[in-house]
């Protein structure tokens, strides 16, 4: 039986953070601010605030369920969880992720988590921790994914899940037909309807995944004809501050309930949590879900979670050179990268911001995965993954590094993965045959104007079309750059 005690925190993420980057940060920004010492005991809750997990087939969690069930729906007993505090006057009342054979309790004293932990039906005995926000300050990252290459005619038949600060219901470049975008009401909550959003981060993250593109206004997010499904769950208040893990947890079911395909996360903490990692590998094996996470804006090679966890795709931020932004953390769970540097994004009473972070750059694997996904419904998360990671643009290392992940997400070459089964370009040399007594001569270079070559850079120029079948393979496929 385990008894885990570490103390951690959720957060937004943005660049600029305390400690965190060489970047100054405003007074606008101030409120995005983590503590350095993330593992220091900030409030009376965050010290007896624990979750219960007990085994499988546990007789006393099955019957502490259904006497909490006989009073409370099953949709109450995990809003409860989306308190900062005891509910007043109800310090004792029942908060609980069945999924997880979790109870969530306030206790007052050691004693009593020791009694819990010497229970012969008790797994383990954890600390809620805290999950942040993380973000700072066009969008160039909708060209630098190619989103405007894939269709999304077919976008509708997909349901993004966004867990944040809520969404500014009304702005003009985000859908607002109910039939489209659906929220969390949980009668218990309190950070705030999920149609608001104090502070702009989850407007923003929601902007880069599906502003309306062909108004006339504005920002294009990744999916532009206002047809993908949302559904939001709002775990921050308006000062976009903290959440409870366990509130993370009953917002990934909740995620799943609604029927989401792809859950974005653009938050995360230092410190892991078993019944966080448990529900995450759950979601994504046996619920077919998508999960992705900012990986931290530390700068380091720290892991945070979600991100960090093996089921979920950690994303890790580049500028518009495609440069490692210097805030995004590198360690050896980065699956990808995307925009997350001066991104333009909706903002809160029908306005645009630009905001950095890899909070920014989540949003644009999420947004990437719900269009390629669209075009092949049958495919499942794994596959759909696996077509991100495999056809992503190399940068820094050749091959996978602590950086770039698998490199640059891009919709376009994702398709084509989905579409071929192999990469667009090859990604080592075909073994040579025997050579030949007069080799064949590569047809001739017709380079005009001189000096061209295709969008992918100079390495993709004339001399690299002319060898083999590249030319009938790629020459429609990429825009002509360099010298004209």
């Amino acid at each position: 039986m385990k008894f885990m005690m570490h103390r951690s925190c959720v957060l937004l993420l943005l660049a600029g953070i305390a400690g965190m980057g060489k970047a100054e940060v405003s007074s606008q920004e101030a409120s995005y601010n983590i503590p350095q010492e993330f593992d220091a005991v900030t409030s009376e809750e965050e010290a007896h605030r624990y979750i219960v997990t007990y085994k499988k087939g546990s007789n006393e969690f099955n019957r502490r369920l259904q006497d909490a069930q006989s009073t409370h729906s099953h949709r109450d007993l995990r809003s409860k969880l989306f308190l900062s505090s005891p509910p007043a006057g109800d310090s004792t009342g029942p908060m609980f992720l069945p999924k997880e054979n979790a109870e969530v309790v306030y206790l007052g004293s050691e004693a009593e988590v020791m009694r819990l932990n010497e229970n012969d039906e008790v797994e383990s005995v954890e600390l809620d921790r805290k999950r942040y926000p993380m973000a700072e300050s066009t969008p160039y990252g909708i060209g630098s994914v190619r989103a405007e290459s894939v269709s999304d005619s077919a976008v509708s038949n997909r349901k993004m899940c966004i867990i944040d600060s809520g969404y500014d219901l009304g702005h003009p470049d985000l859908a607002s037909d109910p039939s489209i975008v659906t929220g969390y009401e949980g009668p218990f909550s309190t950070a705030g309807p999920w149609s608001s959003d104090g502070c702009g981060h989850g407007t923003h993250v929601a902007g880069t995944i599906a502003a309306i593109g062909s108004n006339d206004q504005g920002v294009v997010g990744v999916n532009r004809n206002g047809q993908l499904k949302l559904h939001i769950v709002r775990i921050f208040g308006d000062n976009c501050v903290w959440a409870w893990g366990s509130s993370l947890v009953a917002a990934m079911n909740e995620c799943v309930d609604a029927g989401a395909d792809v859950v974005n996360m653009s938050l995360g903490g230092p410190w892991s949590s078993a019944v966080e990692e448990a529900a995450a590998a759950r979601i994504t094996n046996d619920d077919g879900v998508l999960l992705v996470a900012a990986a931290g804006n530390g700068g380091n090679d720290s892991y945070l979670y979600p991100a960090s966890y093996p089921d979920v795709m950690s994303v890790a931020a580049v500028d518009s050179n495609n440069d490692h932004v210097y805030f995004s953390q590198y360690n050896d769970e980065v699956d990808i990268a995307a925009p997350g540097f001066g991104t333009e994004s909706t903002c809160p009473s029908s306005s645009y911001c630009t905001k950095s972070g890899t909070s920014m750059a989540s949003p644009h694997v999420a947004g990437v995965a719900a269009l390629v996904w669209s075009r092949y419904p049958s495919k499942t998360n794994l596959e759909i993954r696996e077509a991100l990671e495999q056809s992503a643009e190399d940068f820094g290392t050749a091959g996978r590094d602590n950086y770039y992940g698998h490199g640059l997400v891009r919709a376009d070459l994702a398709e084509f993965y989905l579409d071929t089964g192999s990469t667009a370009r090859p990604t080592v040399s075909p073994t040579p045959g025997p050579p030949t007594v007069s080799p064949t001569p590569a047809p001739p270079c017709d380079d005009n104007p001189e000096g061209w070559y295709d969008i992918d850079g100079p390495d993709y120029d004339c001399e690299w079309y002319s060898v083999g079948s590249n030319c009938d393979d790629y020459g429609d496929d990429y825009a002509r750059e360099g010298t004209t």
